[in-house]
């Protein structure tokens, strides 16, 4: 196992954003369930637009056909919360823990594919894996009682999560500036 170089850093680059943007709104917000679902709507619809745009937009791309089914699942899952939005509080907690879960699991393959090729950063997309399992579970935890104290600690696991995907990135673009130095 050797550290590889990784062709698109910047895909965890925005989904960092995102996640804190995501915590920002959660921080910023009034304590509402409904609130949170809107962030939770706008959160997935950006992750589905950015694997469509990279998938459609940038010539080269590795793994086309896996960032376009990724797209599609996240924005099925986007427009699937977003008509139910004036659903009972079960009905979306359950919407947005499977998405949640569906992030894990994409991650979990993603380590997949890089340990099958021998790239030890595959243990990064582990890691963000087994941090998403953990906003699954307090994201459970906080629409059994939507206070403003529990949307600040989701929107405070946001940030830690936008920390990793950034650190992540991080290590990504290293691995890609070593690997081209040894060339």
């Amino acid at each position: 196992m050797e550290i590889k170089s990784y062709d698109n850093p910047w895909i965890h680059t925005m989904k960092g954003v995102f996640y804190f943007l995501f915590g920002l709104m959660a921080l910023m917000q009034t304590g509402t369930f409904s609130t949170l679902s809107v962030f939770f709507v706008i959160l997935i619809m950006l992750i589905a637009i950015l694997f469509l745009a990279v998938a459609f937009l940038v010539k080269d791309v590795k793994n086309k056909s896996l960032l376009i089914v990724s797209g599609l699942i996240n924005l099925g899952f986007g427009i699937w919360l977003a008509f139910n939005y004036d659903g009972s509080i079960q009905v979306l907690l359950r919407i947005i823990v499977s998405w949640i879960v569906y992030s894990m699991f994409s991650d979990f393959i993603e380590a997949g594919i890089m340990f099958r090729q021998k790239n030890a950063l595959g243990v990064l997309h582990l890691i963000n894996g087994i941090i998403v399992l953990f906003f699954a579970y307090v994201t459970v935890h906080i629409f059994r009682d939507p206070t403003h104290q529990r949307l600040d600690y989701l929107g405070l696991m946001a940030f830690v999560i936008g920390l990793v995907s950034e650190l992540t990135a991080f290590l990504f673009s290293k691995a890609r500036d070593c690997s081209a130095e040894e060339e």
